[in-house]
């Protein structure tokens, strides 16, 4: 994805190819996984590991942590989202078609909706690193705020209100 944006160094055809395979392959209902088979804060990540092993050096016992992952138990970032409204935001503007507009407020939705709630113990508004599940329900994890995230956010407003003043060919 960053090859796409900020990178710009891959040509739309291999763009186009990428943003389907995260879209088909990795979205998911809270995030984007960053690969499949991704065990960092698969489901109980906190209940499986104490807190000095969840961020620890695995490069050299991966195989050890992707055991605590079950199918499907991703962790899901809030870190591409906006990224994804962004590149979408981009095609809008260079090629005003439709329905880049409309997958770029997608994205820019998806965003937005990651924020935390009331009910987050890191308050409301707050953008996270990711969405885990603890036990019957996706949760934010420790990394929030993720600045990054809020970054890419920021980007993705700012890209929004460019597309919005451009507006759509006849």
């Amino acid at each position: 994805m960053f090859l796409i944006y900020p990178l710009q160094l891959v040509p739309a055809t291999t763009a186009n190819q990428i943003l389907d395979n995260i879209i088909t392959h990795l979205q998911g209902d809270y995030g984007i996984r960053r690969y499949l088979g991704d065990s960092y804060w698969c489901a109980n990540y906190k209940k499986k590991l104490p807190p000095q092993e969840r961020t620890r050096d695995w490069s050299e016992s991966i195989e050890e942590r992707d055991r605590l992952l079950a199918d499907g138990e991703q962790a899901q970032w809030c870190v591409f989202d906006p990224i994804l409204s962004i590149i979408f935001g981009l095609k809008f503007q260079h090629h005003q078609q439709p329905q880049d507009l409309q997958q770029q407020i997608y994205y820019l939705n998806r965003s937005l909706g990651q924020l935390t709630g009331k009910d987050s113990e890191f308050g409301e508004f707050k953008c996270p690193e990711l969405y885990h599940r603890e036990d019957d329900s996706y949760v934010s994890s420790d990394a929030t705020p993720l600045l990054w995230t809020q970054a890419n956010l920021a980007v993705a407003l700012n890209m929004m209100e460019t597309s919005l003043s451009v507006g759509v060919k006849n």
